[in-house]
């Protein structure tokens, strides 16, 4: 039969064969399993939980639980979600997987930063790791442990519930006019609709009885009492065992070497037994990075000024938004009707004018290092690793030579960029640098990122890497950026504000020194000003020779406290406090131009930390490449108010004499303490906390564990998950015994 003839006769058939073929391609590989599995398929097994491991999850549960989330998504279940505070975020992550972004981790970081919750990032991040299971999986699974526990609630009070919530969520619309909508949208019955939203209140609420199993006793809460309410005033002057050293002393060889293979395995601050003054020469974990940087005043001269053309339509422009306030009709009546007033050009041209040159200043300086950034990281964007993720060396030959593009781009565009790379940095040496401490990421998500945590974010530092949430971490050899103090989009004057970008080059996880004589760089930015030209150095072995000689003059420091104590008795503390600066403060002083070393020093409010605090702090700090410094710090200030507590004799709020004398070894120092007293709680003021702190600390025992409860992870484990084989049960054409016989 010819050819044409054929398709001709068979033209329909043919048709509808395409229609099929495109419908197919168009709904996905799922669908296609779908259309050709037929009705038996859809009641098989696709995974297996409960106790025993035998409660089916089939294709129709799954299809099931997919409208549940669709329902639940067209009444704005994922934002009531996240207003149960964060069990409920951390749930809504997890289902409505569709609705997430980056911000909601990040909105639950600072959730847990600032109520303290034991949640570390390490493990808020895991909560978003699915394990290769469905949402709507975890949908089916936390629901029927919710009905297993006997969590429900009953349709009365569900509709009840959404008879006052949907007027708050669709702009004051009734449930009446909302459900009969939904029902026709989605093609389902209201009393489906009604039960699904039951569901995610059973879900929610038992997420909360199951974190509340555990009550405070009330010795607990004194002792909580105690410690936020009590506090202690102290006056002393220091004497620390580096004032009466002699500088130019140089200790022996032997001491130095014995000193630093004793400790230099500890951290700085870590006080045990063996380490009772809290020596420590390991080294933090360090990055080196290279940096293109401007300076903003530099911008000023090139970036384009704004014309009063522009200033007046601005302000046309924002007229309402900015310009317009509601002040009383009255000025001597503050409780008169408010009236709407409108400032007029002429008052705000010149703050329209100074706005709108800041904004062309940082961003014309953010253009140009956005090309820098360009230039430089083209090479490893473009370059074909044969599918494999470049080496070093690989990444270091393919990234731009940033000192090069610097001189380029400053010949470009008419100023000054400057280039260089830094020494080894620790997240404190970051820290304390004037420009890096306030350079933040602006456009990284829900909040700024700072500079500091991307930079110790790349993978190469392990498990002290930061998480980050906003963004992806940093790599090697490819730039970050541009970064900037956020206060510089307010500035009056640019003077001391720059703009930079930066690449991580080496990173030195953190490790004992390789010995005493260790001599490293740790040189910042440098921007072409005469302080740049010193090159800082860390040395190891003059921290360790330091400790050397403090222990040495331990005992003087003592014979000097007492002396000054005699000079109180006699003289005063004024004159005593004088004479002592006259004797001994030149040789004390680190800065030759203030010889005033010993000072009364007056301390008020100081408060135990408890445990259960520094607990917090290490679970929160535990990804951070300082970790362990921030910890040993506030583990000393702890036990700073531990040791003037224990001065206290008890049932009384003050030592019985003054003045006293008390060593502190973790401060190599001796105290000679002028005054000291303690606020006690009184049984009223216990009293009124007790209901606050009960509260308190359930809702907080509640949040903690739910990042436990929704964690994936957990999910699976308790209730018995798993997903079914071909041979888990016989299928339609096979008896049961012959199934048997197959596996």
């Amino acid at each position: 039969m010819n050819l044409m003839k054929w398709l001709r006769k068979n033209n329909k058939k043919i048709m509808a064969i395409v229609v099929i073929v495109l419908m197919v391609a168009f709904i996905g590989g799922s669908s296609f399993q779908y259309l050709f599995r037929g009705s038996g398929g859809a009641k098989d097994a696709i995974a297996y939980f409960g106790p025993a491991g035998k409660q089916k999850i089939t294709h129709l549960d799954r299809m099931a639980a997919e409208q549940e989330i669709n329902i639940l998504n067209a009444l704005g279940g994922d934002n009531i979600a996240r207003a149960q505070g964060l069990g409920g975020l951390l749930m809504s992550d997890l289902v409505f997987r569709q609705n997430r972004s980056a911000a909601v981790l990040e909105m639950a970081r600072q959730t847990i930063q600032r109520n303290r919750y034991r949640i570390s990032d390490k493990q808020l991040a895991e909560t978003s790791n699915l394990e290769g299971v469905p949402t709507d999986m975890y949908w089916i699974l936390l629901c029927e442990e919710a009905r297993a526990a006997g969590i429900h609630v009953s349709d009365d009070e569900v509709g009840q519930l959404l008879e006052r919530l949907i007027p708050q969520l669709f702009d004051k619309r009734t449930y009446r006019e909302v459900i009969p909508a939904m029902m026709q949208r989605l093609n389902v019955p209201e009393e489906r609709i009604v039960a699904t939203f039951g569901k995610l209140l059973s879900v929610l609420q038992y997420s909360q009885v199951i974190a509340t199993m555990e009550s405070l006793t009330g010795s607990q809460i004194k002792h909580m009492a105690s410690g936020e309410a009590e506090s202690l005033s102290a006056d002393f002057v220091q004497f620390k065992a580096a004032y009466f050293t002699d500088k130019d002393e140089k200790p022996a060889d032997e001491a130095v070497a014995e000193q630093f293979h004793r400790y230099k395995t500890f951290f700085p601050g870590d006080v045990n037994e063996a380490n009772p003054f809290g020596f420590g020469y390991r080294l933090p974990d360090r990055v080196r990075f290279d940096y293109i940087a401007l300076k903003l005043s530099d911008v000023v001269a090139v970036a384009k000024a704004p014309t009063e053309e522009e200033a007046e339509q601005y302000y046309q422009d924002n007229r309402e938004q900015q310009f317009t306030e509601r002040k009383p009709s009255d000025p001597n009546d503050p409780n008169s009707k408010p009236v709407e007033t409108v400032k007029s050009y002429a008052e705000v041209a010149g703050t329209i004018m100074n706005q709108l040159r800041r904004e062309r200043v940082l961003t014309k300086a953010e253009q140009i290092l956005q090309e820098a950034r360009t230039q430089a990281d083209t090479g490893l964007q473009t370059a074909n690793f044969g599918g494999q993720e470049p080496t070093l060396e690989q990444r270091m030959r393919q990234a731009g030579d940033y000192m090069k593009i610097a001189e380029e781009l400053g010949k470009k565009h008419g100023l000054a960029l400057y280039s260089g790379r830094t020494g080894s940095l620790s997240a404190i040496n970051v820290q304390n640098d004037k420009h890096l401490r306030r350079m933040y990421l602006m456009n990284s998500g829900y909040n700024p990122m700072p500079l500091s945590q991307l930079l110790f974010s790349v993978k190469e530092l392990g498990e002290h890497a930061t998480v980050l949430f906003s963004m992806p971490p940093a790599e090697m050899y490819l730039s970050v950026g541009p970064a900037r103090d956020p206060m510089a989009a307010t500035a009056t004057d640019m003077t001391g504000q720059i703009m930079m970008i930066a690449r991580v080059v080496e990173v030195e996880k953190n490790a004992p020194p390789t010995g005493p004589d260790m001599v490293y760089s740790t040189k910042t930015l440098g921007l072409g000003e005469p302080a740049d030209a010193k090159n800082e150095t860390f040395f190891v072995g003059e921290q360790v020779a330091n400790d050397v000689k403090a222990v040495d003059a331990w005992d003087l420091t003592k014979t000097r406290a007492q002396e000054f104590m005699a000079l109180t008795a006699k003289d005063g503390w004024d004159k005593a406090i004088a004479q002592f600066n006259q004797l001994y403060g030149k040789q004390a002083a680190t800065d030759p131009n203030d010889p005033n070393v010993f000072r009364l020093d007056q301390q008020m409010g100081l408060q135990r930390i408890a445990k259960a605090d520094l607990e917090v702090l290490a679970t929160q700090v535990a990804s951070s490449p300082a970790s362990q410094i921030v910890l040993n710090q506030a583990a000393d200030e702890g036990r700073f108010v531990n040791r003037l507590y224990s001065l206290i004799p008890p049932k009384s709020n003050a030592p019985a004499q003054f003045p006293l004398l008390v060593d502190y070894q973790p401060h190599q120092s001796y105290y000679v303490l002028k005054d000291l007293s303690v606020q006690r709680v009184t049984q009223e003021d216990f009293q009124k906390r007790k209901g606050m702190i009960v509260r308190r600390e359930e809702y907080n025992q509640v949040e903690t564990l739910s990042a436990v409860h929704f964690h994936p992870g957990n999910i699976l484990k308790r209730m018995n998950f798993r997903f079914a084989h071909p041979t888990d049960e016989p299928t339609e054409e096979q008896p049961p015994d012959k199934a048997k016989e197959a596996s």
